[in-house]
């Protein structure tokens, strides 16, 4: 490959666990005798610009170095262009990371994205103008991002989230309540995920059916609205149990419309990781191509 390769650098990622994780990225491209751009973010959004921008210098591939917030502006950045995406793994989760097999450490990452090949992958888009890339859900996930304290984010995604559901379990508010409606049927549930891809928090497969490739999503739904229903739901989510529990349905969509169901309460849903807005809100497939840079099968 000649030329630097662009890098879209999100220096606070990971509670600025990127910021240290540069070094060992040009440690490992030096070795390799490869070149890099970095190009740090400065607000919410200027992946976007840097990305675009990228694409319009013609490079064949621009590296998102970040969490799954910086892998989804990079990939608006690059939607309907011919530049790929690679993803490497520098956020506290990095979803995306896992759904495309991307190993770690960063410098065992950027080997195998140099020597990896190009597929185009179909993302998700909303009537708000967001696009999904892995997932969008409404439920208590949302609740908790919505909720989540600012002094809690610099502690990092996991913990930080896991404080604040710890605190949302001792409150005596009443649990989202919402309903899914595809092609023209009507679903109360207390949590719904829409999957892009199979990846949720981590490696656990909260839609096992999810193909990023394909022009479709995997809709799972925990019709069950109680406080304890959502408990289990997610622990069985996080043991691979989820959709064999009572209530528990899925299904294989194109488009779909989350609403809530409990008169004007209303009902937070977040994209990739990141809190988003509340209902109602519409996704489909967006018509726009992403390339995205694989670990060679």
């Amino acid at each position: 490959m000649t030329g630097p390769i662009p890098v879209v650098f999100n220096p606070t990622a990971g509670g600025g666990r990127a910021r240290r994780l540069r070094s060992e990225l040009e440690s490992a491209a030096q070795h390799r005798a490869v070149a890099l751009d970095w190009r740090a973010t400065c607000a919410p959004g200027h992946a976007v610009e840097l990305a675009a921008k990228a694409a319009e210098e013609d490079h064949p591939l621009v590296l998102a170095f970040g969490g799954d917030g910086t892998y989804n502006e990079v990939a608006r950045g690059l939607l309907g262009t011919e530049t790929a995406m690679g993803v490497v793994p520098a956020g506290t989760t990095s979803v995306l990371a896992y759904e495309f097999g991307v190993p770690r450490p960063v410098g065992v990452s950027l080997g195998v994205l140099l020597e990896g090949q190009d597929r185009v992958m179909r993302v998700g888009c909303t009537d708000w103008d967001d696009i999904v890339v892995l997932m969008l859900s409404a439920g208590p996930d949302a609740l908790v991002l919505e909720r989540l304290m600012p002094w809690l984010k610099p502690l990092g995604g996991r913990v930080g989230v896991a404080f604040q559901a710890g605190i949302e379990l001792m409150r005596p508010a009443l649990m989202p309540k919402l309903r899914a409606i595809v092609a023209g049927r009507s679903t109360e549930c207390g949590w719904a995920i829409v999957g892009k891809g199979r990846c949720y928090a981590g490696p656990f497969e909260a839609c096992p059916g999810a193909d990023p490739f394909a022009p479709s999503f995997q809709l799972v739904l925990n019709r069950r609205q109680t406080r304890r229903a959502a408990l289990a739901f997610a622990g069985a989510l996080a043991r691979g149990k989820h959709l064999s529990r009572p209530g528990v349905e899925r299904c294989d969509l194109d488009t779909v419309r989350l609403e809530g169901a409990r008169g004007r309460e209303p009902v937070p849903y977040q994209v990739d990781g990141d809190f988003k807005g509340h209902l109602p809100v519409e996704i489909k497939i967006h018509p726009k191509p992403l390339v995205v840079r694989l670990p060679r099968v």
